[in-house]
């Protein structure tokens, strides 16, 4: 997850201007609370419960498969430990900010 002044500048505008258009500043919103940090869980179960609710929340609808976001979440299904879940997650992160999703995750 970027968390650099520029990244924080450009969210703050995209929400002013979502804000002016008299619309909601998030523009859909996936809720992982019960999954994210669920330590009856294994990490599989986890990841693959992510990618589900990821898929099926019409965020990635009208993409084709060759989109980057498209790819990332198919990576993530791929992944095999925390390490590589966490650097492929801060990639979808850094998306569902500019496209003003909000994902809940605690």
């Amino acid at each position: 997850m970027t968390n650099k002044a520029e990244h924080r500048a450009e969210m703050h505008r995209l929400a002013s201007e979502r804000r002016r258009q008299g619309k909601p500043i998030w523009d859909r919103k996936i809720n992982l609370k019960d999954v994210f940090h669920n330590d009856a869980l294994t990490f599989e179960q986890k990841r693959d419960a992510i990618v589900k609710r990821i898929r099926n929340s019409g965020w990635l609808n009208g993409r084709d498969e060759f989109d980057e976001l498209v790819t990332l979440v198919e990576e993530l299904s791929d992944t095999t430990d925390t390490k590589w879940f966490d650097q492929v997650w801060s990639l979808i992160y850094d998306h569902a900010d500019y496209d003003r999703v909000w994902i809940s995750t605690f």
